[in-house]
């Protein structure tokens, strides 16, 4: 059974990281976040296709991390402790997981991928 992928409202992304989520597909949102990071960093999720994919480059724009994902069923944003960030959990026939995109006050990536 498909399971619907649940985003947060685009307006709860600017309150929480102001930068408003441009469409850049058919279903597709992205958000860079290059002004607010310091960081050639970009995400993107898509409702339909419930996937996300990060993409954060080095300064001279070489591939730092490229990261796609499917099976998506949640994306929301984490604050607490002078830390924001955007988990996506994820669950597939035979995976489930959870990946954090920590945008302040560093950006980092942690992914957590287990066998169901």
């Amino acid at each position: 059974m498909q399971k619907q992928f649940v985003t947060p409202d685009p307006q709860d992304l600017v309150n929480a990281l102001g930068v408003e989520p441009e469409i850049t597909g058919e279903t597709q949102m992205t958000l860079t976040l290059l002004d607010i990071t310091n960081e050639d960093l970009t995400f993107s999720y898509n409702l339909i296709g419930q996937s996300v994919s990060v993409r954060w480059n080095t300064e001279s724009g070489d591939p730092k991390l490229k990261l796609f994902r499917q099976g998506a069923t949640l994306l929301r944003i984490q604050e607490g402790d002078g830390v924001t960030a955007l988990v996506v959990e994820f669950a597939t026939q035979d995976t489930m997981g959870v990946l954090e995109l920590q945008i302040f006050p560093n950006v980092s990536v942690m992914e957590t991928s287990l066998l169901t």
